[in-house]
């Protein structure tokens, strides 16, 4: 089963999702993440949202709640190779691939199998959209080494962009960020998502705007960079959410 879910989520799911204004709504998209890209567990995890620290970071996750107490208690988060690295990486990190010869690390590691979290793991680190903004997306599962292997490079793709639309969420809603500089669109860009919000085809709108069709991709493509969209059907939700279009 394909995990793509956001480059092939439709409107209304964008839209759903461009709603979301509380901390409840965002752990309910993070059990949804967790389901599409078919994973066990998932956890975002960032210090540096208003009101947290490091040592109270902030946290949208489908782990128990016993486990989270625990982890806090025992203080891991000192000598967790998933955070210590993931928190120093630019580039995703395949849990098979951390140090776990530290005998609390280890220890760790098989109280959290314990736990129901499965040994194998994915983390990607999550940068901007300013400085100093960052989190940890984590994602576990515990199917066999083999299948994870041979589904690595398709899951990195999926989560990557998964973890980079939860985080911006998070720092749209928490750190009062503005993200997209609505005013930067031109008037044929955003007459071109009008006409797209419409459903109508790059040919139909190269015919109503009297520009060619590489054009209008153009213009499509220009108008989702500008709202930090992550495909043409998000700048839609965005342009509509902004009142850009009607």
């Amino acid at each position: 089963m394909s995990t793509r879910f956001f480059q092939n989520a439709s409107l209304d799911e964008l839209q759903a999702f461009e709603a979301l204004d509380s901390a409840n709504d965002f752990s309910a998209v993070v059990a949804h993440l967790r389901d599409r890209l078919g994973l066990k567990h998932i956890c975002y995890h960032s210090p540096v949202v208003p009101g947290h620290s490091m040592q109270d970071p902030y946290l949208l996750l489908t782990y128990s709640d016993d486990w989270v107490t625990h982890y806090k208690s025992a203080a891991y988060v000192q000598i967790d190779p998933v955070f210590n690295r993931g928190a120093r990486s630019m580039l995703p990190l395949n849990w098979s691939s951390l140090p776990k010869s530290e005998s609390r690390a280890l220890r760790m590691f098989s109280e959290a199998r314990d736990a129901g979290i499965g040994p194998n793991g994915i983390t990607v680190p999550v940068r901007g959209p300013a400085s100093g903004l960052w989190g940890l997306f984590s994602g576990s599962s515990d199917e066999p080494q083999r299948d994870w292997d041979l589904r690595w490079p398709e899951l990195v793709r999926d989560t990557v962009v998964a973890a980079n639309y939860l985080h911006t969420r998070v720092m749209e809603q928490f750190a009062g960020e503005t993200l997209a500089d609505l005013d930067a669109l031109t008037r044929r860009e955003t007459e071109a998502l009008k006409w797209a919000a419409e459903g109508r085809s790059a040919k139909l709108i190269a015919h109503l705007m009297g520009i060619a069709p590489d054009t209008v991709h153009a213009h499509l493509d220009s108008a989702r960079h500008k709202l930090c969209a992550l495909n043409r059907s998000h700048a839609i939700v965005k342009a509509l959410r902004a009142g850009i279009i009607h």
